[in-house]
């Protein structure tokens, strides 16, 4: 009972640093300015909310972990908590002065080999047909993982409340997992990280701040480490991440079939149709919640269940949101043959 009071004044503790910290970084003057290609807005709106959310979660963690361990089995996580600062650091630097595509790409890769460096990666992929644990792919694959995931967490970016509201039941989904699948309970830390992104939303889901890509990148890339750290099946830490996943992926491909540059702004994305079709910041994030929330209900599932659970529940639920994603842009009209 102790701890559970403790969980829920450390959620909103950053809560409320969050929400202070991101009604001072309003005031900064770095704003997020209409395009006319990829993004929504009729003005310019602040976009370091990013900046807030790692102020609360920083804060919160810390005075937290003088009364609870912030994660039972400490091994990899101040690792992950560095990968994930550079994450962050790199997305403030990209926000304030615009960095060219390239070269924050370059420093995005430098990150994520970075990762598997310090030890984050998993001990095996599971497969139907036995684990896999040749160094070399678990070493790629992390880098790889980390570098598809927290651009798809910067790409889908683009409505309110989408990308950190979703991204905040998958931290959920992931302590879920961890909970089912040992001794130790669901980490306090990752109650936190949610603390914090919830104190963002208030000023989010109103239109008057964006998280940007410090946000996008930081919090995206935090995930990314996170999950790294216990030893959770591969396809458990993709299912948490279909919702991302799945229209980032599906949009890419869609790009290359056009012959179209991926490094180009654009609004391919499904939720984008969504919006350009009618639907509210509010519906589009509702719908993407849910998706997340059905996503970190079978992962937690598939995850206790073990064996070659969470293969199959990853790839019935991927085949699920493909045609759904498909269903989208042929109702925008954006595919007209089969992708």
């Amino acid at each position: 009972m102790v701890q559970l009071i403790l969980l829920a004044a450390a959620f909103l503790a950053a809560a409320l640093v969050s929400f202070i910290a991101c009604h001072v970084v309003r005031r900064l003057g770095v704003v997020d300015a209409p395009d006319g290609e990829r993004k929504f807005q009729a003005a310019p709106v602040p976009r370091l909310g990013g900046l807030g959310i790692a102020i609360g979660f920083t804060l919160a963690a810390l005075a937290t972990s003088f009364f609870v361990p912030l994660w039972p089995e400490e091994s990899g996580l101040c690792a992950a908590l560095l990968i994930a600062g550079a994450f962050t650091l790199i997305g403030l630097a990209d926000d304030v002065t615009n960095l060219f595509a390239r070269p924050k790409l370059t420093l995005l890769l430098a990150a994520c080999i970075g990762a598997p460096l310090l030890g984050l990666s998993p001990s095996a992929l599971d497969t139907p047909f036995g684990p896999v644990s040749a160094p070399w792919l678990l070493f790629s694959g992390t880098a790889l993982w980390l570098l598809v995931f927290s651009n798809a967490a910067n790409f889908m970016d683009g409505s309110n409340g989408l990308s950190m509201g979703s991204l905040a039941i998958m931290f959920a989904g992931l302590g879920a997992s961890v909970a089912f699948t040992g001794d130790s309970g669901f980490p306090p830390i990752l109650i936190v990280i949610a603390g914090a992104i919830f104190g963002f939303l208030i000023h989010n889901m109103s239109g008057k701040l964006y998280a940007g890509d410090v946000g996008a990148l930081g919090v995206g890339g935090l995930f990314g480490v996170f999950a790294l750290v216990p030893d959770l099946p591969v396809w458990t830490i993709a299912t948490l991440a279909l919702p991302f996943l799945a229209d980032t992926l599906l949009t890419l491909i869609l790009r290359v079939r056009r012959g179209e540059s991926l490094l180009r702004a654009h609004r391919d994305h499904a939720y984008q149709a969504l919006m350009k079709a009618g639907w509210g910041h509010w519906e589009v994030a509702i719908l993407w919640w849910g998706l997340a929330a059905a996503c970190a209900a079978a992962a937690s599932v598939g995850a206790a269940g073990g064996g070659a659970l969470p293969f199959i529940v990853f790839w019935c639920l991927a085949l699920l949101l493909s045609a759904g994603w498909v269903a989208i842009q042929r109702q925008a009209g954006h595919v007209i043959a089969r992708l």
